[in-house]
């Protein structure tokens, strides 16, 4: 069965063939009229029109077939390869090397012509990429789009793995398999190299480069062994890193957006949270030292145990602006040691012993030694109990557990204060967030501190409601135990 380029190649040798034989007709009838050089004109015209036209070897093979019809019927002593005169075997001579020479020379150019439409059609298919790709801002949709391109003008089946920030797909043809060349990427981004013996010979790997390096690699596979324009991965690699760099300008932008919203926050919270306990320290203060305001002694004691108080207030929240600031960096490593949790708990209620001493402490617990970080976990439940004494009435006690489970130390703190709205479980833990809900001073940096300390752990907390009223809040943390549960008895 003829495909439908043998068909064309089989209806231009029919209609040349034709034409070669009116030629040799004219020829043989007019040979008083027309003599044998102005015949062998016509058929190199022909044997030029011949190579041009057809494939190599069919215009070959016509041109001999014309050269020998030349000599047999058109020279005289007709009917035969008899020469009269040397003149008739130069005329047959030049016939040949001329068709032959003719032949080569138009299949020459026509490969030129060929090699030339290809080159501009690559370059065509290279500027709708490049276009394409430039009209893109997302990596993901990047590598979709030259996807689509290298099947819709290549017949490649592709693949585009990216190295950071781990080795991953990040687009496919839908064709392949990402499993199956994850083994053969791993290979190449670790040596350069390729596993040769898990890819077929189909299949090659190109690297992608950017200005740090390599940073990716272009999977192809072809089905009939085309040859890939390396071109296409500079297209690709360029497109890539420029979306990358896109993404780390914005987010440097959001960064610095966020970052100069912190500060104004920061600002606004020391110009409150800050300035009102030192005016009510500084006015308490100039009523106490004024010789002329005469007051009793229990009012003088009252005055001078506000400005005890508004001190410490003022103290912590100092403290607190200074600690979210040193763990705000990415370098909080905990200096994990064995340690008691009721030992903790109690150097933590020290520490808020001001606060605390309307209200009872209830601890519940096993006895035990953890791996942890001391100061970090008691600045935690420092945080916690302190929150738990300031939205807790004067009186309500405040509940204190302790345990250990699947690998985590776990540490409830309740009270039975006014509660957090479902809106805010999670908000709370945002930096200087203060609900709306309740009017009790403070920074808002509390909860967001402790956020902080127990994310360098990689453990959770969480707020829940209590029944009856109040609020629970539970930490986990992963760490070793040791039972010292047999040195007690």
């Amino acid at each position: 069965m003829f495909s439908r380029i043998n068909w064309n190649d089989l209806n231009k040798t029919a209609v040349l063939l034709v034409l070669y034989i009116f030629v040799i007709y004219l020829g043989v009838t007019f040979r008083d009229v027309i003599i044998e050089t102005d015949t062998a004109m016509l058929l190199l015209l022909l044997n030029i029109v011949s190579g041009f036209r057809l494939r190599q070897k069919l215009a070959y093979v016509i041109t001999a077939i014309s050269i020998v019809a030349f000599s047999l019927f058109v020279l005289p002593e007709h009917n035969s390869f008899k020469f009269q005169n040397y003149q008739h075997i130069i005329t047959f001579t030049v016939m040949a090397f001329s068709g032959v020479f003719a032949v080569k020379i138009t299949q020459s150019q026509q490969r030129e012509i060929n090699k030339n439409k290809q080159l501009k059609s690559e370059l065509k298919s290279n500027y709708e990429l490049a276009s394409e790709l430039a009209s893109l801002n997302e990596s993901q949709a990047i590598a979709q789009s030259a996807i689509a391109h290298l099947e819709r003008h290549g017949q490649f089946k592709a693949q585009i793995w990216l190295f950071s920030p781990q080795l991953f797909c990040l687009a496919s043809h839908h064709g392949l398999q990402a499993d199956d060349f994850y083994p053969a990427v791993k290979q190449f981004k670790q040596t350069g190299q390729s596993l040769s013996q898990m890819l077929s010979n189909k299949v090659t790997l190109h690297p992608l480069n950017g200005e740090s390096g390599l940073f990716g690699v272009l999977v192809i596979e072809t089905e009939q062994g085309q040859l890939f324009n390396p071109i296409l991965t500079t297209l690709l690699s360029l497109s890539l890193a420029r979306s990358e760099a896109n993404n780390a300008l914005t987010q440097v932008k959001e960064a610095n957006q966020l970052e100069q919203c912190e500060e104004n926050t920061l600002l606004a919270a020391v110009s409150h949270d800050l300035k009102t306990p030192l005016g009510s320290i500084i006015g308490t203060a100039t009523t106490l030292s004024d010789p002329n305001i005469h007051l009793p002694a229990d009012t003088q004691k009252e005055l001078l145990q506000s400005i005890a108080e508004e001190g410490y207030s003022l103290n912590r929240s100092l403290t607190k602006l200074l600690d979210i600031s040193r763990y705000s960096i990415k370098t909080l490593v905990p200096k994990r040691d064995w340690v008691e949790p009721e030992e903790i708990i109690g150097s933590a209620t020290k520490r808020v012993e001001q606060l605390v001493k309307f209200h009872p402490i209830k601890l519940t617990g096993e006895t035990m030694l953890v791996s942890l970080d001391y100061a970090l976990i008691e600045q935690i439940m420092a945080n916690l109990i302190e929150n738990a004494a300031k939205y807790s009435p004067i009186g309500a006690a405040i509940d204190i557990s302790t345990g250990y489970h699947d690998g985590c130390f776990l540490f409830d703190i309740a009270d039975r204060g006014c509660g957090v709205a479902p809106e805010d479980t999670q908000r709370i833990f945002e930096r200087f967030y203060r609900s709306e809900h309740t009017k009790v001073k403070g920074t808002g940096l509390g909860l967001a501190i402790c956020k902080l300390i127990v994310s360098a752990h990689n453990g959770t907390i969480n707020v829940t409601s209590r029944a009856g009223g109040g609020s629970i809040f539970s930490v986990a943390i992963p760490c070793d135990k040791y039972d010292l549960a047999d040195i007690y008895e």
